[in-house]
Order: C-alpha cells, then structure tokens, then sequence
C-alpha cells in the first residue's frame, strides 16, 4: 500500500469506527507496520485530524468536522436532500432517505434521512451503509448502474424475502426500468415496505426512499409512493448545481516543503469547499504544493477509493467524501472544538477564560464555556449565559465586526454605571477595536471585573471571542500586554481551526 492509500484509509478508519482505535489495532488492519501508522496518525494530530487520548488511542479531530460541515453546506445534494427526504416524510408520514452509491464498497450510503414521531419507524441515520441488492434503496441505484455493479458475489440473504439469484434479480430490476421505480417488501428489513426511483447528480448515482412499516402500507400506497419518489428523483437530476469557486487562505508558504500529508489536506480541503468543480493539472499541482506527477498519483488514489471522481480534467467530491460529510454530522460542536486551546490558555495565564459564540441570524451572543482561572484570586463566571453586544470587552470585540445594522439595532441598557449607552462613543470605540484587533472593557457588564477580548472568525465572518476576565483589584500586578497577545494567539488558533479559506 503506498503512502497516499495508506492515509487515506488511516482517516476512513477513525471516522467510520465508532470507538477509539490504537496504533497496534490500526497497523493489524491496514497491514501496515506500526511505525507507518504512529507516523501518519501523529501527523493528523498536527492537523487537527486526529486526536490522541492519555491511553494511546486516537478518534476524529476537530477539524474533520470542519471540513465535514463545509461539504455539507456547499454541496448542493445535501440541502436538496434534506429538504426533499423531509417533505416526503410530512407528507407520507413514513421515514424518507437520499442515498448514494459508493462503488467501492458496492453499497448505498444514506446521506440525509426524515422520519416522523410516533411509536414505530424505520430510523437509518446519515452515513448508514446499505446493500444494493436488498431493499427498495439499492435496488432503484442498480437500475442504474446495472447489475454488474455487485461484481457477482453472493448476494446475502437479509430477510427469507430478499432475492439472492442473479437472473431474478435482473427481470425485477428490468421491470424497475420500465416502471421508473422500485417495490420492495420486505426485502431488507422484516415487515418493511419501501419504493425507490434513481437520480444522477453531476458524476454521482443515487436514490430517494420512501420506507413505511408493511401493516401500515398498502399496495396502492406503494404506488402512490413510486410516484412521489420518482418526481423527487427527477427534481434532484435536472436540478442545475451551482459551482462554488476554490478560494483558500491557506497559502502555500514554503513550495519546498509540503508532505505526503499536507498534501492530502490540502486536496482534500478543496474538494470540500469546492466540491463541484476542482480543476486538475497544473492548477491543482500548485494549489496542493506538488509537482505534476505527485499530484497525478495523490488524485488517482482518491479516485481509486471514490473520494473524487474526474471527469475532463474536473475533480468533484465522490461519493465517499459524500458517505465522511454524512457520518460526521451538518453541525459543529464549537465549545468542545474550542476547549482544548482555552484550557490552555488558562493554564499559561491564571486567569479565567471565556468562549462567546456569536448566533449572526439572532444577532445575539452567548458565553458558551468558561475555564475558570487557577489564581487565588480570580474571576467566576456563568456559561451558558447571554452577552450584551454593547457591554464588556467579549460582546464589543464580536460587534466591532458585525454588520453597520446590527450596531443600529443593538439595545443600549445601562448595565453599570461605566456602561456605554451613547452610540456615537460605542462606534467611535469599536472603530479602535477594529483597528488593533482586541476589546477591553472595565466594569461595563460585571462591576470590579476586567475583560480582555479577541474577536474569533469562521471564513472571514465573525464568529464569537475569546476573553480573559481579571478581578479588579489585581489589575497592577498583571502584565496586560503579554495577557492581550495570549488571548489574541488563542482566538487565531481557533479562526485557523473554524476556516476553510
């Protein structure tokens, strides 16, 4: 296995194993030695890929999820699948999926699912793996792709219903064909009734389902379900995708010096925030630091494994990609990500460190985390508590860099006595904050309390603030500037860590 694959299957490995995995457990089923695999796991750390526990094992890094959200938000499938999985449930009252094809494992991959409250249904959440011949999901995706995509291997009996004989199951997918969508029940889940219709999106293949319990569904209801999904199906193939150009921050700054690694990262990084349209060539060589044959070889390995597919010199995200983005879930748990970096800061500093994040639809803030400092005499707060904007070094440092609007709109409430209250002396302040790239605040928000606050960005928008909150009375004995360049380097570790471009 080359040193590409290897990688590569280092990272299907940690996001797809539920459980911690260790070195030696890691090198027995890639066969690989167990220095090779401390080595590239080791690496991931270093980008945050990965992340090593006290025992010596290793699961998903912070910025895996990054990278997961990124993809989720700019590939196109994934809105329109889940807005189309959600209204067939509504309207059905069944569970509804969107799956893809993953050749290399020849299986379908659920990638948004829907189901509705009640006593029973069919759960598959987003990332589940499904057989393609078993069940109304896989079986709509191999009238596609045809038969020869299960590579005739025995076909595993799910239920005493699934067809297991090849010639069978070609008549049933020859009258799928004709139909445009598939009935199956029973076939993969006891006492499950489902109906499926396939849809090409871009180099991808896959399925909307609808699944309902067999007591609850009746024949017509299949039909009327093949219908609706055949409908959903079209609306996801003629659907015109809308390219989302390859912009990064991440700038190549020593073109001598990129690994097997980074360059991985960094491919792998564009085809989440590019996930339609990644040019290959020269292009690519430069953006990923490799010279042309290197970087023929690093796109060949994530085509082999279906992390990209090519087509006239184009990459875009395969179906794999598709299948991390799934299991690694649409939503970012920003405190946990941010906690190791606060905690950190914490203990170089002895103060007591906040995390406010900044919600840009609500235009509110919330102190989500506090570290409380390990000093005698410290500082105590509340998390999970709002932030006036207006008040205290952590709401000042995130408006200083909201839109003009929300400043217009934000309630001037005297909190203290030293609150500012009059606008054009908070615009003129934040104006100084924009400047020099941290807030203080002196007994605005919390009377006898200090704040220092360094604003933390996600792509280039605000995003939330870090803030070190001294007691008062300690103010002369504390070296603010070295405080203000700890805080400013934590809240970049974090923008570095959020961002994409």
């Amino acid at each position: 296995m080359a040193n590409n694959e290897r990688i590569l299957a280092v990272l299907h490995a940690l996001i797809t194993r539920t459980e911690a995995i260790g070195v030696r457990e890691l090198a027995s089923a890639l066969e690989s030695s167990r220095s090779t695999i401390n080595r590239i796991l080791l690496g991931l750390t270093e980008h945050g890929l990965a992340v090593a526990s006290p025992q010596g094992t290793y699961t998903c890094g912070p910025r895996l999820s990054v990278l997961a959200c990124a993809l989720q938000d700019r590939h196109p499938l994934f809105a329109l699948g889940r807005t189309l999985t959600e209204d067939l449930s509504v309207k059905t009252g069944a569970t509804a999926l969107m799956a893809v094809h993953d050749a290399m494992n020849r299986q379908a991959v659920v990638l948004t699912s829907h189901s509705q409250p009640g006593p029973v249904a069919y759960s598959l959440d987003p990332g589940t793996e499904l057989p393609l011949h078993a069940g109304a999901t896989g079986r709509a995706i191999l009238t596609r792709t045809g038969i020869e995509a299960l590579g005739q291997l025995p076909l595993e009996p799910r239920t005493a219903e699934t067809v297991t004989d090849y010639e069978e199951l070609g008549k049933l997918l020859r009258h799928d064909r004709k139909v445009g969508y598939t009935i199956s029940v029973g076939h993969q889940f006891p006492l499950a009734a489902g109906a499926a219709a396939p849809f090409a999106f871009g180099n991808l293949i896959g399925s909307v389902s609808i699944t309902r319990p067999t007591y609850s569904t009746s024949d017509e209801d299949l039909t009327v379900f093949g219908y609706m999904v055949r409908q959903a199906s079209d609306q996801i193939s003629s659907s015109h995708a809308t390219d989302v150009s390859l912009q990064s921050t991440d700038r190549i700054t020593n073109p001598a010096g990129a690994t097997a690694l980074e360059r991985v990262v960094r491919l792998l990084t564009a085809l989440c925030t590019s996930p339609l349209s990644v040019s290959s060539g020269k292009s690519l060589a430069s953006r990923i630091n490799g010279n042309p044959a290197t970087t023929n070889r690093l796109v060949s390995s994530l085509v082999a494994v279906g992390l990209a597919t090519e087509d006239a010199g184009v990459l875009q995200a395969g179906p794999r990609l598709l299948h991390w983005a799934a299991l690694l879930g649409p939503q970012l748990d920003f405190s946990s990500m941010a906690r190791p970096i606060l905690e950190n800061l914490s203990r170089e500093t002895g103060e007591t460190i906040g995390l406010s994040e900044y919600n840009r639809e609500s235009a509110n803030a919330e102190m989500t985390l506090v570290i409380n400092g390990v000093k005698p005499l410290h500082y105590r707060l509340a998390s999970n508590v709002p932030i006036p904007l207006h008040a205290g070094s952590a709401g000042k440092s995130i408006l200083a860099f909201c839109d003009e609007r929300v400043l217009a709109s934000v309630p001037l409430d005297p909190l203290t006595e030293k609150t500012p209250v009059n606008r054009k002396d908070l615009a003129k302040d934040l104006a100084e904050i924009r400047e020099r790239g941290w807030a203080i605040g002196h007994g605005e928000r919390l009377p006898d309390a200090f704040g220092i606050s360094a604003p933390i960005f996600q792509d280039r928008v605000i995003a939330g603030s870090v803030t070190a909150t001294i007691a008062q009375v300690r103010l002369p004995e504390t070296d603010l500037d070295l405080l203000i360049e700890s805080v400013q380097g934590a809240a970049a570790q974090i923008t570095r860590l959020l961002s994409v471009e």
